[in-house]
């Protein structure tokens, strides 16, 4: 009798909510990936003009590789803190976890989420700190105070704390998408492949 007889398999019930947990990880996955490109765009567009920064100074200033241009030297840029080579490395997170999203690649997301910390958040960590004085000094005595200036007027530590105060958030929402995407993907197999193959599928419709 039906009655006595074992429970077919999947009419428990256990099953749909397996795919209703699959499928929200998955959904969760791809809402990831977007804010995260969202937010390496925004980096990239604050990392632009401190490559420009740094590597005018290198090529024109200390290497003197090429005679510097007319709207270089009226700039009169500060010459570059040491945070601020190290910073010029934060496009590394992005590069190890652009790739990881075509194929859900644990390992690289991993490498991507400490290398924000080490490249993005400690070098503005230490810029801010060291700088601080700096804005004592501004604050105290305005344009009176030796702080150095950008075109030789304003003061380039104002500039650099909009910086801090940009690069702190988008640092901080990229670490706190990365760690939760990366427990996505640590929850279940299935979704490994099937939020790469959806995202491979959405990539190929914007095509």
């Amino acid at each position: 009798m039906s009655s006595t007889g074992a429970r077919a398999v999947g009419t428990d019930g256990t099953d749909f909510k397996h795919r209703q947990r699959v499928a929200a990880s998955i959904k969760l996955s791809v809402q990831y990936k977007f804010y995260l490109k969202l937010l390496f765009a925004l980096h990239f567009l604050i990392l632009l003009p401190l490559w420009a920064k740094v590597g005018g100074e290198l090529i024109f200033d200390q290497f003197k590789l090429m005679k510097q241009p007319k709207l270089w030297r009226r700039m009169d840029l500060p010459n570059a803190y040491p945070w601020e080579y190290i910073w010029c490395l934060s496009f590394i997170p992005i590069i190890l976890a652009i790739p990881s999203f075509q194929k859900n690649r644990l390992l690289l997301l991993k490498l991507s989420y400490y290398s924000q910390f080490l490249f993005g958040i400690t070098p503005c960590a230490i810029g801010l700190g060291s700088q601080f004085p700096e804005l004592i000094d501004y604050i105290r005595f305005g344009e009176q105070s030796k702080v150095p200036t950008f075109s030789g007027s304003f003061p380039m530590v104002i500039l650099w704390y909009l910086f801090f105060l940009a690069v702190f958030q988008i640092q901080g929402f990229s670490m706190y998408f990365t760690f939760n995407l990366l427990n996505a993907w640590r929850r279940d197999p299935i979704i490994l492949k099937q939020s790469a193959d959806k995202t491979q599928n959405i990539d190929k419709k914007d095509e």
